[in-house]
């Protein structure tokens, strides 16, 4: 199968970014205390669900509309950005202040790290619009690099280095990601020499509520996974879900990115089956399941030896989510991309309704019995959900979600 020549450059991309966040979590815990550590999290979390939620998809909606010129489409995606990252100071308030950290100084950090991450994330659609490879993978690798060096020079020259270092240093990191808003913007390619869409009803049709909507339910989600199962099972079964879910799932994002990406923003029609892709990020998320089950079996990571049998249902659930993150675009292609996130929040009510059911109705099951739920109901919604999106997107497009012939949406 021959990819994309964006794909190649923008996996890299992505894969070191990902390897860049890998080693700054492991440089937190080994030259900054716990504290610290404890406290740079709280503020990050906040920030990264005020950003997640302010952006509201607009970096998939930038991909999704390429026939709307790049520097419109930056703008737009930036102004909107903005005004609920406003809107949404109250609710971010109201999370710091739970968390029991100074008010003041807390909330300007994550806000400060929620417009500069939303900047960035902002950025790398705009970079891989720009038709420039090179851009993209730039865009997504650099600024996890320069983090990882700030925080390991300070730390190495500082021997309290502390909390308001990882702060500095993340903001740094995005910093540097909003830099490719300014850069490609000023270079962006010009109308004439936009992507001829081979699929004419490419574009997001979701209304700024359902995106929102979408948003929601999958931090929602997310969130709620780390707190049920530390409320039913312990910090320490926690600790193991949210490691091995977040190693496993860097490949869904890989795939996600390098493929499906880089296709919506080509606008181009992919000759073939796009669940080849999807099957090379399942064998792939094999592989690196059995790396791990090696180490763990023989006794070179003695920590996390109890991680071993979330093993397997945990890499069915991400390997579906390759075969689905393989065929994401199609949605958007052809003009469905309000049933897209309709699926998707019934999707996420699924999850968390086996998530939350075991202890609502009394049910003691083990940690592990509770991950086979878990990862099972996972893996098959995916596929229905990979299914069903593949067989519907070959008939034309619905009626409501394609354009009229006023151009109107």
């Amino acid at each position: 199968m021959r990819l994309p020549r964006a794909s190649v450059a923008v996996a890299l991309g992505s894969a070191v970014s990902l390897a860049a966040q890998a080693l700054f979590s492991l440089l937190m815990l080994r030259a900054f205390t716990p504290e610290a550590v404890g406290s740079f999290a709280a503020i990050a979390q906040v920030a990264f669900f005020w950003m997640t939620l302010a952006l509201a998809q607009s970096p998939l909606r930038l991909l999704a509309d390429a026939h709307v010129p790049l520097v419109q489409a930056r703008s737009q995606a930036l102004r909107d950005t903005s005004m609920r990252l406003i809107a949404l100071l109250p609710l971010a308030a109201l999370a710091t202040l739970m968390g029991g950290a100074p008010l003041a100084a807390s909330l300007a950090w994550a806000g400060l790290l929620a417009s500069l991450q939303a900047g960035w994330y902002i950025a790398q659609p705009v970079a891989l619009r720009s038709g420039r490879p090179v851009y993209a993978a730039c865009a997504r690798a650099l600024p996890p690099l320069c983090a990882l060096l700030i925080a390991g020079a300070t730390a190495w020259r500082l021997t309290d280095a502390g909390t308001p270092v990882l702060l500095a240093s993340a903001a740094a990191g995005y910093a540097v990601g909003c830099l490719w808003l300014v850069h490609v913007g000023s270079h962006a390619p010009s109308d004439r020499h936009s992507p001829r869409l081979a699929h004419p009803l490419q574009r997001d049709s979701r209304s700024s509520t359902l995106r929102l909507l979408h948003t929601a339910a999958d931090a929602a989600t997310g969130a709620a996974l780390l707190l049920v199962w530390q409320r039913v099972h312990g910090a320490a079964e926690a600790g193991l879900l949210a490691v091995l879910l977040r190693l496993l799932g860097m490949v869904p994002v890989v795939v996600h990115t390098a493929w499906a990406q880089v296709l919506l923003a080509q606008g181009r029609h992919w000759h073939g089956s796009p669940l080849w892709a999807g099957v090379a990020g399942a064998g792939l998320t094999g592989v690196l399941a059995m790396a791990c089950a090696v180490l763990l079996s023989r006794g070179w990571l003695p920590a996390w030896e109890a991680a071993m049998p979330y093993l397997l249902p945990l890499t069915l659930w991400q390997a579906a989510a390759c075969m689905h993150a393989a065929c994401s675009h199609l949605p958007f292609q052809q003009g469905r991309a309000k049933a897209f996130s309709q699926a998707a929040i019934a999707f996420s009510g699924v999850q968390c309704l086996v998530l939350v059911a075991p202890p609502l109705l009394g049910a003691e099951p083990t940690a592990v019995q509770h991950a086979w739920a878990l990862g099972t109901a996972s893996c098959a919604g995916l596929l229905l959900w990979t299914a069903w999106t593949v067989r519907t997107c070959r008939a034309p497009a619905l009626a409501a979600d394609a354009p009229n012939q006023s151009g109107q949406t």
